[in-house]
């Protein structure tokens, strides 16, 4: 089911070596006090960017290790990664209705 039919303009710079895409990441969109993040791109150490960057690539996938440990270690870690988003935006998360959809 569509929710809601919208036109998304991706920013390539904004697509991090992982895969994720930084454009959609609260810690991007509106930060904390403490954090506001630029992109992996901007960001001064990555261990996944900077070892595709190292390779002279800009998404993982082109790799021919891919998927490799530092991949299934990041992914593995994206339940701490989610409980910091709730906690750092607690304020600003909405729950979606029945009535929304």
């Amino acid at each position: 089911m569509i929710l809601h039919k919208t036109s998304i303009e991706l920013r390539e710079e904004l697509i991090g070596a992982c895969g994720i895409y930084c454009g959609w990441c609260p810690y991007y969109i509106i930060g904390t006090k403490e954090f506001k993040c630029g992109g992996c791109w901007t960001r001064e150490k990555c261990e996944i960017r900077d070892c595709a960057a190292s390779k002279g690539i800009k998404i993982c996938t082109f790799c021919h290790e891919f998927p490799c440990q530092k991949l299934y270690d990041m992914y593995n870690r994206m339940t701490e990664y989610f409980d910091q988003i709730k906690k750092d935006f607690a304020d600003k998360i909405k729950e979606i209705s029945p009535s929304d959809r």
